[in-house]
This record gives structure tokens, C-alpha cells and sequence, in this order.
């Protein structure tokens, strides 16, 4: 397998727009929007439409893969933050894109080490970002790829979503994880292979935090974020 490929689960369309929304705790709008495109206002009689920021897995299908949670959880971080417009994220990934010479810069292992100096300068001329702006989006970005776990080939192979509302909390566990190659993608207790919302409805039915640990062989620590991932609200993006 070249080394710029990614593994076909990582890949494969598994996801609908809502079930990535509650994984990345974003709003369903978001997902679509950055994901599918969008319809904007008319203009001289036509509506214009706005291109995705991602390539999904399966646009006719609207569905999107593990790889596309990596590169949404990325831009969310960012996105959340500064609140940088839209069309600025498109133009300045496109940028990256040229100058690494790879079609999804998010995914690159090369982002991490230049390409996110790439994004910041080119976003930051077109929305005039202050140095400690700049220092800010650069440390966001590094935070959200820190949660992406590769294998040897710098390959994304597990997500760790932010379980906690502040993502700027440098205290944010990696309790829960999402694999594509367990529990069917869906979000998990990283120790067990459990998935959260079976946690969540043990405790609904009544079991207790430290039971449901000793049954799974984890802390108490990993059944309260559990419990936690399950319960947080979407947050705006």
C-alpha cells in the first residue's frame, strides 16, 4: 500500500452527517456545510452554491468516512476558536494544498510540521490576524491533530474526539476513542473496544460508574468521560 494511501476502512463511507456531528459534538449544519457544500443567495436569478472544504467519502450517498472525521475534527479547532470565514479556510487550504502538493492537507503528515505555518500566514493576510492570533490558531491546530493517532506510515488510525465543552482544556483525557477497524467506527472506551453509549445506557439503567468499570477492566475516570462524550451538548462552529 503506497504510503500516501489511506487503509480502505479508513476510507469507507460510514457516516451520515448526523452521526459525525455527534461524534464531533458540532452542530449538523456544520457537518453538511463543509462537507457537501451549500446553497447561498440568489444572485441575478440563480442561486450560487458554495463548494465543500472536505472531500467526503460518498457525496452522492452524503456520507462521510473516519478519514473525514480526522480532517472535520481539524478544522472545527480552528473554525470554533476565530471564527476565520469560510471562504478564507477554503482559499487558505487550497494554498497548503498547492504548496505540499497533496489534495487533502489536512490528512498530510506534512501538515503538522509546515503546513499549518502555511495556513496561518495565508489566513492571517487575508483577515489581518494579530501575532498572538496567529500564535493562537497555530497552537488550536496542533491541539486537534495531537488527537489523531498514526500508525508508521503516518496514516490517521484512531480519533480521539475532545469529550469536554472547553477543547482549549489542556486536561482533555483520550478516554474515548473512535477506530475504524472496532465497534464498528463508533465512539468507545479506548481501553475496552466498548462503545460509549452502551456505557451511557448501563448508567441510564441504573448500574453503577465503578461496576460498569470493573466489568470492562478500566477506571472509574474512563466511565465518568464516557458518561460525559455521551451527555455534552453540540457546540457552535
Amino acid at each position: 500500500m503506497p504510503a500516501n494511501k489511506l487503509p480502505p476502512l479508513a476510507e469507507a463511507p460510514s457516516y451520515s452527517a448526523p452521526e459525525a456531528a455527534r461524534i464531533l459534538g458540532l452542530p449538523v449544519s456544520t457537518i453538511r456545510n463543509w462537507s457537501f457544500g451549500q446553497s447561498g443567495r440568489k444572485w441575478h436569478g440563480q442561486r450560487k452554491r458554495f463548494s465543500s472544504v472536505i472531500m467526503p467519502a460518498d457525496s452522492a450517498r452524503r456520507l462521510l468516512s473516519f478519514a473525514n472525521l480526522c480532517e472535520l475534527q481539524v478544522l472545527s479547532a480552528i473554525r470554533r476558536e476565530h471564527r476565520v470565514p469560510l471562504p478564507t479556510v477554503r482559499r487558505s487550504l487550497e494554498f497548503v494544498s498547492e504548496k505540499l502538493g497533496s489534495d487533502r492537507p489536512l490528512l498530510d503528515t506534512q501538515f503538522r510540521t509546515n503546513g499549518i505555518s502555511l495556513f496561518v500566514q495565508h489566513a492571517s493576510k487575508l483577515l489581518n490576524a494579530s501575532d498572538q492570533g496567529q500564535v493562537a490558531m497555530r497552537g488550536d491546530f496542533e491541539r486537534a491533530l495531537s488527537r489523531i493517532e498514526r500508525n508508521r506510515r503516518g496514516q490517521p488510525i484512531r480519533l480521539f474526539p475532545f469529550t469536554r465543552v472547553d477543547r482549549r482544556d489542556a486536561e482533555q483525557p483520550t478516554s474515548v476513542a473512535v477506530d475504524p477497524t472496532i465497534a464498528f467506527g463508533r465512539p468507545m472506551l479506548a481501553k475496552a473496544g466498548v462503545r460509549t453509549e452502551v456505557v451511557a445506557s448501563r448508567f441510564a439503567a441504573g448500574d453503577a460508574p465503578a461496576d460498569i468499570a470493573a466489568d470492562y477492566g478500566v477506571a472509574v475516570e474512563d466511565i465518568f468521560e464516557a458518561l460525559r462524550y455521551e451527555q455534552r451538548p453540540a457546540q457552535a462552529a
